[in-house]
């Protein structure tokens, strides 16, 4: 079932709210932006198509009446819900007043939830009578490929998200694309033309994460030699993706709530601030909210980043698209390694469509890559390593494997390597990617 038309803004500063709003509102597919203050529900306003505004009027630095009364006068055609544990006959009326179509009391059932959004949005009739956003049945978007209901969803979501600066958060194992889908929304939308900056915040040393960031001036520290602008600056206009957002250090994780909420960065050793208009996407394959619990993510630092939500899905839970990936790599490596009209058994493809991927698409693009090296004309079942056509053989990367030293796993990687291809040494220094003088070496 694909994703409904609307595009619903959610706006409470109790964060428990804000996930319940937003649970009940997917449950009926429809497209979310939450904001947690009224100035952050203003800036989604500034660059995202919003259907329905639900707003809380309770709410520190700045109540809903004021956002409704900006709503008002910037969006007057725009329809909205007011919510409140705090129900009174005066704010209802001026509620009203500034266009509210409807006006729940806390607590409310899921049901009334759901009537009072339907209600608004005209519209009774269950979910399966809307219709998708916009036309997303192309297998091929972005760099990305797939046939998928997921994949769909998937680039129904970037499509809404794609033209507007809304901070988005992609969730999900490794593997599974999330840099792909964040150079995607970028690419895709009005502000391709500027720059795309990505950064993996777990692999740089803490005591650098801060100047990579957010940039020094000279002197700021021992080293600091000259003013270097941070990665913010340098995608103004663009876009920061920070992948791993979850091994941010918590001083660093309270300097980009900053970022987040005044829009401004400050570079180490300065005391101006310099006002930013890149968008933020993070990504993650950690559970935020597990390590919100356990103090190690900062619970407001997750709902600021968290106002659109992209979740990939495992490459085991979209076999479908397991064929459209093979052949994109068939494609792009086959000419990389001189064998550009290599094809694939349809024995070969089954074996591959069954495999369950725990490495998911990264998995697939390395394994296709072996492959073209180790067969000729077509790739056959022959050729697909052992644990991936028998379910009884261990994968290489098994717990029992993790157990040994990092010298013992590259030696049992290496002479994996050279059985697979019958010890034939010049394909095993390809596959391993290392010449055959290092891997002699290695042998010996």
């Amino acid at each position: 079932m694909g994703l409904q038309k609307e595009n619903i803004l959610i706006v409470d500063d109790n964060y428990d709210m804000l996930e319940l709003l937003q649970r009940n509102l997917r449950s009926l597919n429809f497209h979310t932006y939450k904001a947690a203050s009224v100035a952050e529900a203003m800036n989604v306003l500034q660059y995202s198509p919003v259907d329905l505004l639900i707003t809380d009027l309770q709410m520190p630095g700045g109540n809903g009446l004021e956002l409704l009364e900006y709503v008002n006068g910037h969006f007057p055609d725009m329809p909205s819900l007011v919510i409140t544990g705090f129900p009174t006959v005066k704010t209802a009326l001026k509620a009203t007043k500034l266009g509210a179509q409807d006006y729940l009391s806390k607590p409310f059932t899921a049901e009334e939830f759901k009537n009072a959004v339907y209600a608004i949005l005209r519209n009774d009739s269950h979910p399966e009578n809307n219709k998708n956003g916009g036309d997303v049945s192309e297998n091929n978007y972005g760099g990305m490929v797939g046939a998928s209901a997921q994949y769909t969803a998937l680039i129904d979501i970037i499509e809404r998200v794609k033209d507007n600066k809304a901070t988005v958060l992609i969730k999900g194992e490794s593997g599974t694309g999330k840099e792909l889908i964040a150079k995607a929304i970028h690419n895709k939308g009005v502000f391709a033309s500027k720059p795309f900056v990505a950064i993996n915040c777990g692999a740089i040393p803490e005591n650098l994460i801060e100047s990579e960031l957010f940039g020094h001036v000279k002197g700021a520290f021992s080293g600091a030699v000259e003013n270097k602008k941070g990665l913010f600056e340098a995608a103004e206009g663009g876009t920061v993706f920070l992948d791993e957002i979850g091994t941010l250090p918590l001083p660093v994780q309270t300097r980009l709530l900053r970022v987040l909420q005044e829009k401004e960065v400050r570079m180490l050793g300065s005391n101006k601030s310099q006002k930013i208009t890149a968008r933020i996407i993070a990504a993650t394959n950690a559970d935020l909210i597990q390590m919100v619990r356990d103090k190690q993510f900062r619970e407001d630092l997750y709902y600021r980043l968290d106002v659109v939500t992209i979740e990939t899905t495992p490459l085991r839970d979209r076999t479908a698209d397991i064929p459209l990936l093979l052949n994109t790599f068939l494609a792009k490596y086959g000419k990389e390694y001189g064998k550009p009209s290599i094809t694939v058994s349809d024995g070969a493809t089954q074996a591959l469509t069954a495999y369950s991927w725990p490495g998911n698409v990264r998995e697939l693009e390395n394994i296709t890559q072996r492959l073209i090296i180790m067969a000729d004309d077509e790739i056959q079942i022959t050729h697909i390593p052992t644990y991936i056509t028998n379910p009884e053989h261990s994968h290489p990367y098994s717990a029992d494997s993790l157990l040994l030293s990092l010298k013992e796993a590259e030696r049992a990687h290496i002479l994996k390597v050279l059985a697979a291809v019958g010890n034939n040494k010049t394909r095993a220094a390809e596959i391993l990617q290392i010449d055959r003088k290092t891997l002699r070496a290695k042998l010996d």
